[in-house]
C-alpha cells in the first residue's frame, strides 16, 4: 500500500467514525448524515485520484517534454555589472559614451573634487581643470559638446582605463 492510499484509507476511517458518532447523536437526521458522508467520501476518493494522477505525470516524462528540455537554453551566466557593460558599449559608440557613460564620469569627479577639494565642477571650471588630468578633463568638462557622428566609434578601452585611473587619482 503506497502513501496516498494509506492517507485516504485513514481519512475513510475517520470520515465513517464522525459519522457513526452522529448518527448516534442525532435523533431525526440521518438523512443529512449520510449525505455528507457521501460527500466526505466522494471528496477524500477524488483527492487520492489527484495525488496519483499528479505522481505517475510527473514521473514519467514524455518524448516530447523530453525534446523540450533538451532544446532549452542553459542558464546564462550571471549578468556582468552594468558598468562593465556601459564601458564595452562606450567603446563601440561615440554617443553612448556621451550620453551614457559620461554622466557618472562627471558625478564621480563633481564628487571627488566636492570632498577633497571643496570645488564645483560646473560652477568653478578654471580651478576644476587644474585639478584634473587631461584624458579625464575632456571626458568630464561642463562644455563638452555632443560627438559630430553619433555613430562612430567611442574611446578605446586603454583610453577609457586611463580616463578611470585619472579620476580615482583625483
Amino acid at each position: 500500500m503506497n502513501g496516498i492510499t494509506a492517507r485516504a484509507v485513514k481519512w475513510v476511517v475517520i470520515v465513517t467514525a464522525a459519522a457513526g458518532i452522529a448518527v448516534l447523536a442525532s435523533s431525526g437526521a440521518h438523512a443529512i448524515v449520510v449525505d455528507v458522508y457521501l460527500l466526505c467520501l466522494g471528496a477524500v476518493v477524488l483527492l487520492a485520484l489527484v495525488r496519483t494522477t499528479r505522481t505517475h505525470a510527473t514521473a514519467q516524462r514524455s518524448s516530447f517534454d523530453a525534446a523540450y528540455a533538451s532544446m532549452r537554453r542553459a542558464p546564462a551566466e550571471p549578468a556582468e555589472p552594468a558598468l562593465v557593460r556601459e564601458l564595452e558599449l562606450s567603446s563601440y559608440n561615440a554617443f553612448h559614451f556621451h550620453s551614457r557613460l559620461r554622466p557618472l564620469l562627471r558625478d564621480v569627479a563633481a564628487h571627488r573634487l566636492r570632498s577633497r577639494y571643496g570645488v564645483e565642477l560646473d560652477l568653478e571650471p578654471a580651478r576644476a581643470r587644474e585639478l584634473v588630468a587631461r584624458e579625464a578633463w575632456e571626458a568630464v568638462r561642463p562644455d563638452r559638446p555632443p560627438p559630430q557622428d553619433r555613430m562612430g566609434a567611442g574611446p578605446t578601452m586603454d583610453d577609457l582605463s586611463v580616463m578611470l585611473d585619472e579620476l580615482e587619482a583625483i
